[in-house]
């Protein structure tokens, strides 16, 4: 069986269909994000929305319809990657998904769960023993946000997890050759692609050390496990949770949250290690859960 991470050697594999792909993405996005906008154009008889800062928005829209719109591009970018693996790069869609004979939807629960099961230990540890956080709920936009989190949110992650862990990865294999040099590389893009997040100016740029490392786990996952079945529930995890548990005033999910976390932004050098502390500890757990093996021999692989 031909491994998950050399499956983009399937198809249409040349710089063409790549280009095509990536700028559909793009003209899908931008597409996408005209929606809220208009929508905000049109709430405030303001007729240019791009002036609008993120408070602005939320203001005149409130939260979960500034979520609802900054999580719809995403929907266009998803529709419009798949049409593009069939029919440009002339792929089954399975192929960007899992190298098994179907898609494994028990990983992904388990990976789903494991991941809510971690952040909440520590979330509300932190909640508990801290000063910083604020209750913050209101059932009805809760149960909005929370409708919006569970039909949505989930297509974005797993977008992400296709274009990076998935598209990327394959076709970054394809032409270095190296299951190494694609998980890293691709776990760099996926960082580099979170500069625009809020919390970068609020925190600082070391902050983007941590959106790398997630991008080399989250490859890791992949690569080991075949798939993208871990690393779809693990990012929907962690962004549902974001959204719908603990929420500030300079992170990208400013939502109608049960809490709102009151102190300022910041993560120190210190706090940054300890949380890269946990993809080792994670990693050991996937390990012991899915019973991987020669590890050292498929990382160092360039068939």
């Amino acid at each position: 069986m031909m491994r998950f991470i050399d499956q983009g050697k399937t198809g249409e594999n040349g710089v063409l269909p790549y280009v095509l792909t990536i700028a559909l993405i793009f003209l899908a996005y931008v597409i996408g994000s005209f929606g809220l906008f208009v929508d905000f154009s049109l709430q405030s008889n303001v007729l240019d929305g791009a002036q609008g800062s993120m408070d602005v928005f939320i203001s005149v829209l409130g939260e979960n319809r500034v979520l609802f719109w900054l999580m719809f591009p995403f929907v266009l970018v998803f529709i419009a990657f798949l049409l593009s693996i069939k029919y440009i790069h002339k792929r089954s869609i399975k192929s960007i998904f899992t190298a098994r004979e179907s898609f494994d939807w028990k990983r992904v629960f388990i990976s789903f769960s494991l991941i809510i099961a971690v952040l909440s230990l520590t979330t509300f540890i932190e909640i508990f023993y801290s000063n910083s956080y604020e209750l913050n709920f209101d059932l009805t936009k809760f149960l909005i946000l929370v409708t919006i989190a569970l039909l949505i949110i989930p297509i974005q992650t797993t977008i992400e997890e296709l274009v990076f862990r998935g598209y990327l990865m394959q076709g970054l294999k394809m032409k270095m050759g190296s299951n190494k040099h694609a998980v890293i590389l691709s776990g760099i893009m996926f960082g580099m692609m979170h500069l625009g997040n809020p919390e970068i100016a609020a925190i600082g740029n070391h902050v983007i050390i941590y959106y790398i490392a997630s991008g080399v786990f989250l490859g890791l996952l992949t690569l080991y496990d075949n798939g993208l079945e871990l690393s779809i529930g693990y990012h929907a995890a962690n962004n549902i949770f974001m959204a719908l548990i603990v929420t500030n005033d300079w992170q990208v999910f400013q939502t109608n949250a049960l809490y709102v976390n009151t102190a300022p932004p910041e993560l120190s050098w210190i706090d940054l290690l300890f949380s890269l502390a946990v993809f080792p500890v994670l990693f050991l757990i996937y390990k012991k859960i899915f019973k991987w093996s020669s590890l050292k021999e498929t990382w160092n692989d360039t068939k």
